[in-house]
């Protein structure tokens, strides 16, 4: 599926993938609804497109590490599924989802896991939970810690 990344002025671009036709266009319309739409290009082939509103990169990883609670002060392992310089998306294991039942969004929980990159990083981050679903959570960074390891990682 094509990705279209919408900017500070909520503009974003259609590539077409089959004649390079491009074509700019206000994304606002599709903020806070169904972010997916099929563009029918002038070529006349339909492509679905996704309009991501993120304002940071994600970058799918699977980095394993450790999660504490704050409220609670368990610790649960927990594998890193994607990073941002703003945050990071964690799954947490079966065995741990008796400790992470107590956490809601708002909470904060510290986080640390090591970089898969030369480097090896280890970076612990205190985070707030931005986002709970059954199995994983979206957390968004508190502090600027390891911010340069991060944006370096990021590339």
């Amino acid at each position: 599926m094509l990705k279209g990344y919408v900017d500070e002025n909520n503009k974003s671009v259609f590539l077409c993938p089959h004649c390079g036709f491009e074509k700019h266009f206000d994304a606002t319309p599709f903020k806070n609804k169904k972010k997916s739409v099929t563009i029918k290009c002038k070529c006349g082939t339909p492509t679905e497109m996704y309009i991501e509103f993120r304002k940071d990169f994600r970058k799918d990883v699977e980095l394993y590490g450790t999660c504490v609670i704050e409220k609670s002060n368990k610790q649960c392992d927990i594998v890193v599924k994607n990073i941002s310089r703003s945050g990071i998306r964690i799954d947490y294991f079966i065995v741990n989802k008796k400790d992470m039942s107590i956490v809601e969004k708002g909470d904060v929980v510290t986080v640390e896991f090591r970089l898969d990159d030369r480097r090896a990083n280890l970076v612990k981050k205190k985070c707030v939970v931005r986002l709970k679903m059954d199995g994983w959570l979206g957390l968004e960074f508190l502090d600027n810690a390891y911010e340069k390891e991060i944006g370096f990682y990021m590339w």
